[in-house]
């Protein structure tokens, strides 16, 4: 991997966005479905909270903090369910992970945004077509105006409406239930019955994993 800092920056990513192509084709359902098995539980549970919070706070007032809170229920999200499984399966580093991430999360070119729902259509999700309440693109929301505000409030204290709280609560909301729920469906995972990833049904019975947590490493 060194290697690849002997390049300009647009070989660079040219060379990056290859190898994520080549890497994504060679991931097992199997792998993805260890992964979230082991993990999913106490990162569903952070993201949970972090959405309870921020719904909190936006009736008590507190819009600042609400954008916050919601936007990290947005990266727990991106980075433990959706790019962290993928990563491991692929027997990859947590520098990649942490990479891509950052890439997704800052948007700051046309192929930084296209990473997730190229990610996404390995597993048939279109995220492109999720849309919210108002008709907007989610993701296209998320990177174009959830983490900009964010990262406003975070580094220069801007003042938030509530509208601006309650989008990017929609956004997290969204984001599990029309992106991460079909994924733990298609997979086998008994979530939306059980509330629990380390269950799966399959034609055998079904499988237990033994819950883990990636961010304590508990």
């Amino acid at each position: 991997m060194g290697g690849l800092d002997d390049y300009g920056d647009y070989e660079q990513e040219a060379a990056r966005d290859h190898f994520i192509e080549q890497t994504l084709r060679g991931i097992s359902e199997d792998s993805v479905r260890s992964y979230l098995g082991q993990y999913g539980d106490a990162v569903d549970e952070r993201v949970r909270n972090c959405i309870d919070q921020a719904e909190e706070l936006r009736d008590a007032g507190f819009f600042q903090p609400a954008v916050v809170l919601a936007t990290t229920a947005i990266e727990l999200i991106v980075r433990f369910l959706l790019i962290h499984p993928l990563i491991q399966a692929a027997f990859l580093s947590d520098e990649w992970a942490y990479l891509l991430t950052e890439r997704i999360a800052s948007g700051r070119t046309a192929e930084d945004r296209k990473l997730l729902p190229k990610i996404l259509q390995h597993h048939n999700i279109d995220v492109t077509t999720v849309l919210l309440g108002n008709g907007d693109e989610l993701w296209e929301t998320v990177v174009s105006k959830v983490y900009p505000k964010r990262n406003k409030i975070v580094h220069a204290a801007e003042p938030t409406r509530a509208e601006e709280a309650q989008l990017a609560i929609d956004c997290a909301t969204r984001l599990r239930a029309d992106i991460v729920l079909p994924i733990s469906e298609k997979l086998g995972f008994t979530l939306e019955v059980t509330g629990l990833w380390c269950r799966t049904k399959t034609q055998n019975g079904g499988a237990y994993f033994t819950p883990r947590d990636p961010i304590t490493n508990e």
